[in-house]
């Protein structure tokens, strides 16, 4: 039989179940519903950060309504039901077609071609919708997070809501490594919400039947599509018509990404070409622009491609007869789509060395140097996460990218650059030139046109190997003059200009008054913030933001630094409210102080001291280092926590802040992603004066 007091152990970790179950729970949502947004309705790829702004807000609406009535968490199951409709609807009547995004400030791949009046209405439509969805989707789940708290001692139950939170995250990373596809996620997610519904007794028939209708809609809606741990992929067979109107032929496949067109892997061997040169000319052009890095390279070359993608690429290098191959491609599924369907085999052979990596990322550590490094169509459709503005490729177009490059070439080494230039963003393709030639210099950069896109090739070059190559000095375009070059800093290719968008902030204006009139109708309680949580919440994101943008440039864009660092900013969470258990009391003015130093001292840190040090000890010293301030700003928050006396109205407001701090994280996209820590400065001193006033230590 069990001891009493065995029993009474048992009782008393039973009862921090339910807020573990439901603290896992929403993180775990949020991370699936950003990524299933993104994938299915392809705006949300480059505004992944609104999918998480409307879920900070459901949250925080969620844990100003703990113990003011209305019990909302029954509503979760009718809500996916709807959401999960919505998102499936939305990718058939969407899937394929243009973007309406208006205006040219920043560059979207297949954006409408509509006038401006008539993009911006579609844009802001389809972005309220599926902001105010996903944000009535997290009411409920933010309330039950804060009822589940409200039962227990503030600091004990935000320790057990960090540390559900970190397993949430890698439960989430391990499917995303597995390539589950969404049916998991939310039938996982349903489960555990079943799980919690009824052990708060609230799990009905109907609401059962509507969480298995919701899984029925995403089963019934999935096309066989490949989720890798960065997108939707879907392959398919590519025919190209024969001009004497025959039956097409299939040369290939091409890839999906988001439902548009990425890259295709077809068949440009020598022999193909020539026996379709009469009925399809245009595959010559096609064949040259990919021969022509190699063809400028001594017999037995060492060659570096990145973005090397399903292959054609690695192809040409081999139809060309280098010696060595080191292809390096990001995306793990797209790399097993070419090794199995690209018709030349290119991957099969044995000169070939296939590496998952990100290209900076390799960059940071290869030690070989080479006679050439080829970037692929290297062109990013989505964000890193919803934490950031920076895109998948942000930190391979940069000054300092371009660097490394320079510096892993062989003495006659070359680099070759294509990229896909629209006609609509002109200034991308000089923005890329005026990179090339601050690197290696005016004389040193030439450019072809043609095939899949601009090909630019820097190097020293003779005229005999330009001319034979097509090759034509490039130049820069005077009128141009004052266009500014991607750094690591201020790492946005796509970008005009430094300034915000209006798109953005006609967005998210729109979405402020949908929203203060939804909270002051329905959730008026969300609307009365603790300013000094609301301005810690806000600081923490900007923080969080930077410490995620930095470890990226560190380690590469990939899905697991994103893990890594967002489980490193909730480690030093978790330390600091353990150091707060342990003592009493906390003397804030000193744990200020030290805040606003380590925000000085990484503001002025050149992370470039960081990048020559061993990978496992780079990335403790990394993970420690970038994510410091936030230690102290935890035992800032745990200490004012454990004062308030309860979790929900700090809770609430503090989510409601990160808000604030996702508005404020678009100033990256003016004054660089370094300002994000005097933003941050600033907002800290503000909670530091909020916490001198009022009663309590707080202002209200």
């Amino acid at each position: 039989m069990t001891s009493p007091a065995k029993r009474a152990q048992l009782s008393s970790l039973q009862c921090w179940i339910p807020l573990f179950l439901i603290s896992s729970l929403s993180l775990f949502i949020e991370l699936a519903v950003i990524r299933w947004v993104a994938g299915e309705v392809r705006l949300f790829s480059y505004f992944k950060n609104f999918s998480l702004l409307a879920a900070f807000l459901g949250l925080a609406i969620g844990f100003a309504l703990v113990g003011k009535g209305r019990d909302y968490r029954p509503s979760i199951a009718p809500l996916l039901l709807v959401f999960v409709g919505l998102v499936a609807i939305s990718a058939r009547l969407s899937g394929g077609r243009y973007l309406p995004y208006p205006g040219g400030d920043e560059f979207l791949w297949y954006a409408s071609s509509a006038s401006y009046w008539v993009s911006l209405l579609l844009f802001l439509v389809i972005v309220l919708i599926f902001f105010l969805i996903i944000l009535l989707l997290f009411i409920p789940l933010g309330q039950a997070t804060g009822e589940e708290m409200a039962a227990h001692a503030p600091i004990p139950a935000y320790v057990v809501n960090i540390l559900a939170s970190l397993i949430g995250v890698w439960a989430f990373s391990l499917l995303s490594t597995l390539q589950t596809p969404p049916v998991v996620w939310f039938g996982l997610a349903a489960l555990g919400l079943g799980a919690y519904l009824a052990k708060r007794q609230i799990l009905t028939r109907g609401r059962l039947a509507l969480l298995v209708a919701a899984l029925m809609v995403l089963a019934l809606t999935n096309d066989q599509a490949v989720w890798s741990p960065y997108q939707r992929l879907k392959v398919s067979p590519f025919y190209l018509p024969r001009q004497d109107g025959k039956s097409a032929v299939q040369m290939g496949y091409e890839l999906d990404v988001q439902h548009i067109l990425y890259m295709r892997a077809i068949d440009l061997s020598a022999r193909s070409v020539a026996d379709l040169e009469q009925e399809m000319p245009e595959l010559a052009q096609v064949a040259f622009s990919y021969n022509l890095p190699y063809q400028l390279l001594p017999q037995g070359s060492r060659v570096l491609i990145v973005g090397a993608g399903m292959g054609n690429d690695v192809a040409a290098a081999l139809r060309n007869g280098v010696a060595q191959v080191d292809a390096v491609e990001i995306d793990p599924a797209i790399l097993a789509f070419g090794q199995r369907l690209h018709p030349e085999r290119p991957y099969d052979d044995p000169r070939v060395r296939a590496i998952v990596a990100d290209a900076r990322s390799f960059f940071n550590r290869a030690s070989h140097r080479y006679d050439a490094v080829v970037f692929g169509l290297l062109d990013s459709h989505t964000l890193l996460s919803g934490l950031s503005s920076v895109r998948l490729d942000s930190f391979v177009y940069t000054l300092e990218s371009f660097e490394q490059v320079r510096q892993h070439l062989n003495p006659h080494g070359i680099v070759s650059v294509t990229f896909a230039v629209s006609p609509t963003a002109p200034w991308l393709e000089e923005r890329l030139g005026r990179m090339l030639v601050a690197v290696f210099g005016p004389q040193a950069v030439f450019a072809h046109r043609g095939g899949p896109g601009t090909t630019f090739v820097a190097g020293l070059l003779s005229e005999e190997q330009s001319g034979a190559a097509q090759l034509r000095p490039w130049r820069p375009d005077p009128t141009l003059d004052g266009l500014a070059l991607p750094t690591d800093d201020w790492p946005y290719l796509y970008l005009h200009a430094p300034k915000i968008p209006a798109a953005y902030w006609q967005a998210i204006l729109v979405i402020a008054v949908a929203c203060l009139a939804l909270m002051a109708r329905s959730f008026p309680a969300a609307l009365r913030p603790d300013w000094h949580f609301w301005l810690l919440g806000a600081a923490f994101l900007l923080v969080e933001v930077k410490s995620v943008t930095e470890f990226a440039l560190l380690f590469g864009t990939t899905w697991l630094v994103n893990a890594l660092a967002i489980s490193g900013v909730l480690l030093m969470v978790l330390l600091a409210n353990a150091f707060v258990l342990r003592w009493p009391r906390v003397r804030t003015t000193p744990v200020y102080l030290l805040l606003f130093f380590t925000l000085v001292g990484l503001y002025f840190l050149p992370l470039d001291r960081l990048s020559g040090l061993p990978e496992l000890t780079k990335a403790l010293v990394s993970m420690s280092l970038l994510s410091f301030p936030l230690f102290f700003a935890g035992l800032i928050f745990a200490d004012s926590l454990r004062r308030a006396g309860e979790t929900s109205r700090p809770l609430a407001s503090n989510l409601s802040g990160t808000l604030m701090g996702g508005l404020l994280e678009y100033g990256s996209l003016i004054w660089g992603i370094k300002t994000l820590y005097l933003i941050a400065f600033a907002l800290y001193t503000g909670a530091w004066l909020a916490a001198r006033r009022g009663p309590g230590g707080r202002g209200g």
